[in-house]
């Protein structure tokens, strides 16, 4: 627990704005409704934003990721490429769990034969009908951007960080491939696969410091 505390301090650029966001998605969830909300987010859109948010949506995509986790394996960073694997891999358990256990549909099947006046497309972008609870991109973006806040020693990145995370999540309805609470669930469960993850390496590389620390004290203080 005292470590938690201890990263929530240390990165309060980035938990700090992501906990207003849990208080606030949580706040509209429950006054306006994920049918409303999505509707009104989709529902704002022009030419020019479409190819914006097309290429804002690969930052939660699971090969940024990768390509995050390979640099750190090229650079020999082996503990830290460890510890964002495991972030990740667990954040995409939990979501193919959740995702096939509610079955929930997407955007354009909810609304039926509505969808074509009701949701608003991007041309180029296939939209999928099925599995759309919780949000798959908006998780793996909330578990990338949380791991590189925890990793980084400059904490103030942490701002711009959980920024782009939620950006990320927006285009997902934009896109009409999620409602409101599906994008909500997976920025919850993206960044505390990453949160969860770091504290437990941390805290056996703490204990793992504190018994070497203890040993050497221990073999200086034996008589010869």
């Amino acid at each position: 627990m005292k470590t938690l505390f201890t990263l929530f301090r240390k990165n309060a650029y980035f938990f700090l704005p992501f906990f207003l966001w849990v208080i606030l998605g949580g706040v509209l969830l429950c006054t306006i409704g994920q049918r409303d909300l999505f509707l009104q987010i989709n529902g704002v859109h022009s030419n020019w934003a479409d190819m914006l948010v097309t290429g804002m949506t690969y930052l939660g995509d699971g090969i940024m990721f990768s390509l995050l986790l390979l640099l750190m394996l090229v650079t020999k960073r082996f503990k830290l490429f460890f510890t964002g694997l495991v972030s990740f891999l667990l954040a995409v358990l939990i979501v193919q769990v959740a995702k096939h256990y509610y079955c929930a549909p997407r955007p354009i099947s909810y609304f039926g034969d509505q969808a074509g006046a009701l949701v608003h497309t991007v041309k180029w972008v296939t939209v999928h009908s099925s599995n759309s609870f919780p949000s798959g991109h908006s998780a793996g973006a909330f578990a990338m951007f949380c791991f590189l806040t925890l990793v980084l020693p400059n904490k103030k990145w942490g701002i711009s960080f959980i920024a782009l995370a939620l950006l990320a999540g927006y285009s997902r309805i934009y896109l009409a491939q999620h409602f409101f609470a599906d994008v909500y669930a997976g920025s919850i469960i993206g960044t505390l696969s990453s949160l969860v993850t770091y504290s437990i390496f941390q805290f056996r590389n703490t204990t793992s410091a504190t018994e070497l620390c203890a040993e050497a004290m221990l073999n200086a203080n034996a008589p010869a």
